[in-house]
């Protein structure tokens, strides 16, 4: 008689090396596919970011529609600043009703102060949420009161040029030849932008160091004409485009790896390499030079 006999075959468990040798392939896989995923991350924020500026653009495209004129860089020395003007084009029209552009920004309600707008903001660099509200810095420059907190922006106004005065250690003044004035009150017609619409630039990534987000007149209250030095960033020999983020002074720049990002006057995005030559920067800042724009 024949007896069949059943083999039972029994699955040995990992050994400690062959387990190390799996966790090592998944650590190198890991460090692999993390660049990639930082790199398509910074991709999407940079696509976000132009979109933000697009609709900063275009409601200021709006605004020139409606009153022949771009918005004014603030109503007053002291009064709501262009981002105030333009957001009945940002579909925040509940928000601008709380804003009453006869008073002081420091006379505002809260609510009107410290009301954030997303498409102000560079995912790159914070969010609305992150960024809260002003730390210090919105001081009333004439009763120097205690500083007043309102919303915060990544983005300000092209006010051109400046140039330093002749005589030694002197101040740089505003050459007054931007997409944006320093004066108060009124705003440029784009007739008056004559080395043309899509080779000037309109608003663009600003400078802020981390450890000066809310502080001062490096990043105090977007809404508040009172400190211009905020809400408006100008090209200078003194004030190249920042490149890196702890990089000092009234300068444009961005946390986009080796680019910044600008509105044109044109209602166009497009992005510029930080270490675009400072002529050719100036050129971009000024909307009257007459001067010859090359490739950058």
């Amino acid at each position: 008689m024949l007896i069949k006999t059943k083999y039972h075959t029994q699955k040995s468990a990992f050994t400690l090396i062959e387990l190390l040798v799996v966790m090592s392939i998944i650590s190198v896989l890991i460090g692999l596919m993390l660049p990639a995923v930082q790199k398509a991350r910074g991709a999407v924020n940079r696509i976000s970011c132009a979109n933000s500026l697009k609709q900063v653009g275009l409601s200021m495209w709006l605004y020139h529609s409606t009153f022949d004129t771009l918005p004014a860089t603030r109503v007053s020395d002291q009064g709501a600043s262009w981002a105030v003007l333009i957001l009945p084009n940002l579909e925040q029209e509940n928000l601008y009703r709380k804003w009453d552009t006869s008073k002081t920004y420091y006379q505002q309600n809260q609510i009107a102060r410290e009301t954030g707008v997303k498409v102000m903001f560079c995912p790159e660099r914070r969010s609305p949420a992150a960024a809260g509200v002003s730390i210090s810095g919105d001081v009333d420059t004439i009763s120097k009161g205690q500083h007043v907190p309102g919303a915060l922006s990544d983005y300000a106004v092209n006010m051109g040029t400046e140039s330093k005065a002749a005589s030694v250690g002197a101040a740089t003044f505003f050459n007054n030849d931007g997409a944006f004035p320093s004066a108060s009150g009124r705003g440029y017609n784009f007739n008056m932008i004559r080395d043309g619409l899509s080779n000037t630039l309109l608003a663009g990534e600003k400078h802020v160091p981390i450890s000066k987000w809310g502080v001062g007149t490096w990043d105090s209250s977007i809404y508040n004409g009172d400190i211009y030095l905020s809400i408006s960033r100008v090209s200078s020999p003194q004030h190249r485009i920042a490149t890196t983020v702890d990089d000092t002074d009234w300068r444009f720049g961005s946390y986009h790896f080796g680019i910044i990002q600008f509105a044109f006057c044109d209602g166009g995005v497009r992005s510029v390499a930080v270490n675009i030559s400072e002529e050719t920067f100036r050129r971009l800042a000024s909307r009257n030079d007459g001067e010859v724009l090359s490739d950058y």
